[in-house]
């Protein structure tokens, strides 16, 4: 992996070479890297009370090739801060809960607090266009790799009961790239990319997307490689670092996500279960027999 330099430590060894102006720009990304990370050098000028000018500036006198860089270099910093593993986080956290006679309550609230504080920040009119073209498409498919598998399989299994033609994509089989050349732009992939962000979703996202396809993210954080490559994001942010503690909050979402596709059409979906327990009590029954 390529050594990089921590932005905070390049910043750091050329403040004092810099001018007034960009110490102005360098003083503003330390300490404001989540909105360096996504926003533009124009928007960033005019928050450090300079210019786009001096911002490109900056990036120059620091030895960057430029603005993009920079960008890719403030989110390394950000995840970065996040070192400890999940289960740490997660074993740390709920460490503190072991001997509380309150337990049940507190464990449980927490998960009701995040969600939520989740459904306060989505937004209503992307959610509607999103649900809406999931309702609509041909073919489903859905992506998750690590932490993401399990929601991934959650989602996989929710929406075969109600519909047809959704399938989930393996990163690491032969059927792949037959399977990328199938998807098409009547077509919707869900991709749910997680803290740890691993690749092979993430490229496959991004050559569906270059491609026409419609391409629904959900991921944890404003900063995820995904949200370049996606035509719907919905971030699920949180005050734990742990991926594990994120769940309750995500399978909900997931489920807020297949009740809004099934409101476009409740008649079909009510067929289309019934039509699923009609078959899966039939073949239970012979199978049994």
């Amino acid at each position: 992996m390529e050594d990089i330099q921590p932005i905070k430590e390049l910043i750091e060894a050329h403040f004092n070479a810099l001018s007034k102006k960009q110490q102005k720009v360098a003083n503003f990304v330390l300490n404001n890297p989540t909105f360096v990370g996504t926003h533009s050098a124009a928007e960033v000028g005019k928050k450090a009370e300079t210019s786009e000018t001096t911002v490109i500036r900056f990036c120059y006198a620091l030895g960057l090739e430029g603005y993009a860089e920079l960008q890719k270099k403030i989110t390394l910093f950000v995840f970065n801060q996040n070192t400890v593993s999940t289960l740490g986080n997660y074993f740390s956290a709920k460490k503190k809960l072991f001997n509380d006679q309150h337990l049940i309550e507190k464990v449980m609230q927490k998960d009701i607090t995040q969600i939520d504080r989740i459904a306060e920040q989505i937004d209503k009119e992307l959610f509607y266009k999103a649900t809406q073209q999931l309702h609509e498409a041909k073919n489903i498919y859905i992506i998750g790799a690590g932490a993401s598998q399990f929601p991934a399989h959650w989602l996989h299994f929710t929406l075969n009961i109600l519909r047809p033609n959704v399938s989930i994509i393996h990163t690491e089989t032969p059927e792949l790239i037959r399977t990328m050349q199938e998807i098409d732009e009547d077509d919707v992939v869900i991709t749910i990319s997680l803290h740890r962000y691993f690749k092979e979703p993430i490229h496959i996202a991004e050559t569906l997307h270059k491609r026409g396809i419609t391409v629904l993210a959900i991921t944890d954080s404003k900063l995820a490689p995904i949200q370049k490559h996606c035509s719907y994001a919905f971030v699920l942010e949180q005050t734990e670092k742990s991926t594990i503690d994120l769940m309750p909050s995500l399978i909900s979402f997931l489920n807020l996500v297949v009740t809004g596709m099934m409101t476009f059409d409740p008649d079909y979906y009510e067929k289309q279960r019934v039509n699923y327990d009609d078959f899966n009590h039939t073949f239970i029954s012979d199978k049994w027999s």
